[in-house]
């Protein structure tokens, strides 16, 4: 399904970072924190979402008739037929209500037109694009529409699929963290910045990083994040990530790591003890 769906979408699909972190704490969280709250329901609304950003192949959004039942096979959601399609359903409901989608509803299918990710119910135009425009006019432009990529394998691989949604959202994150500098760069945020930009709850940041992990897309490790600071006192150590982008070209998988448990060792028995 998402092989067949590779034919209609972009080879990178285009995501704004307004679409994932905030300027100022003042502001509401963003469309990624609240597209997430609401339970099970939030991980499909997201990544329904992305996946109409991925099929935005022009430059400015097209009308998608699409099944319900496509899309949850394409999410591998259980009962695609039924009760798949019902989550695909709610999911759809939720996004036209807060103005993420518009629905024209016809006999057999819905025709679905996705709309900026800001939720604000204005037209979708791809960032590079509107970027461009604005360019003309404002030195803005380049910064409200910056983006990240997302590759294709994301859904053809079955990443998209596999992940959670806490774990799809942490990668988000760490894509706007990273900023297109390269894989080796160390990726790391306090609390209170992660709360501050993201607006994400440490259950969701610690659920999603974990599972990134055992998924091969993250690698984690302990390092001073303040070893230039002369005057520090003190190293403050902290958990670093470096994203592994070439694994979305694999077939996804999460893989938890087997706890190891060492038994005490036994003494010898004597003879004649049972």
């Amino acid at each position: 399904m998402a092989e067949s769906a590779a034919r209609l979408g972009r080879r990178r699909a285009q995501v704004r970072y307004t679409f994932v972190e905030r300027f100022t704490h003042a502001e509401e969280p963003p469309p990624l924190a609240r597209m997430l709250r609401g339970g099970r329901g939030g991980q499909v609304r997201l990544k329904l979402y992305l996946s109409y950003l991925w099929l935005q192949k022009d430059d400015t959004a097209r009308e998608l008739a699409i099944r319900h039942n496509a899309w949850a096979t394409l999410l591998d959601l259980p009962d695609p037929e039924k009760a798949g399609a019902r989550r695909i359903g709610d999911a759809q409901a939720w996004l036209e209500e807060h103005r993420f989608i518009d629905v024209t509803r016809t006999g057999r299918l819905n025709l679905v037109t996705v709309l900026d990710e800001t939720g604000r119910g204005e037209p979708w135009i791809a960032p590079g694009a509107a970027a461009k425009k604005e360019k003309e006019s404002s030195d803005l432009g380049a910064l409200l529409h910056r983006y990240v990529q997302i590759p294709q394998t994301f859904w053809t691989r079955g990443h998209i699929a596999v992940l959670s949604g806490a774990a799809v959202a942490m990668f988000l994150t760490l894509l706007c963290e990273n900023g297109g500098l390269g894989e080796d760069r160390a990726l790391w945020f306090s609390p209170r910045e992660a709360e501050s930009r993201f607006a994400l709850s440490e259950d969701t940041r610690s659920k999603g990083l974990r599972e990134l992990v055992h998924a091969g897309l993250i690698t984690t490790k302990r390092r001073p994040v303040n070893e230039t600071d002369f005057q520090a006192e003190a190293l403050y150590m902290r958990n670093v990530h470096f994203l592994r982008l070439e694994r979305l070209a694999e077939p996804a998988a999460v893989t938890p790591r087997r706890r190891v448990v060492r038994l005490p060792k036994q003494r010898g028995t004597s003879a004649g003890t049972p």
